[in-house]
């Protein structure tokens, strides 16, 4: 097995992991939960946009801001989206103070589920 290989197959055991994080944050929050989607529609769509890809006029001066088709994404790279939500990325600011760790982490899954399209 190649060494990237190796990585997607250790990123794919890691998902069922994460999606029992992800059912276990619907308890959490003082005004109910803040599930994936509502932190990605709170902090995320505005510039990515609902459907991932970006308003296109900004996209063509940012690419990074499609994530439909962000390597990091599409790769299911956990670590560098993960890295990138918690600390920022060129203009993205970082959420590592407005989110938990564990939103953090939900809100990665979600991102790579929705928009990366199984890799490639």
């Amino acid at each position: 097995m190649t060494p990237a290989a190796s990585r997607a197959a250790a990123r794919a055991a890691a998902l069922p992991s994460c999606l029992l994080l992800l059912a276990a944050l619907a308890g959490c929050g003082p005004s109910g939960p803040l599930t994936p989607p509502k932190a990605y529609g709170r902090y995320c769509a505005r510039c990515h946009g609902d459907d991932g890809r970006g308003d296109p006029k900004a996209v063509r001066l940012n690419p990074k801001l499609d994530l439909v088709r962000s390597k990091m994404v599409r790769t299911a790279d956990l670590d560098r989206v993960r890295e990138s939500v918690k600390d920022g990325r060129g203009a993205m600011p970082a959420f590592r103070h407005k989110l938990s760790g564990k939103e953090i982490e939900a809100l990665t899954v979600y991102t790579v589920e929705r928009f990366g399209g199984g890799g490639g």
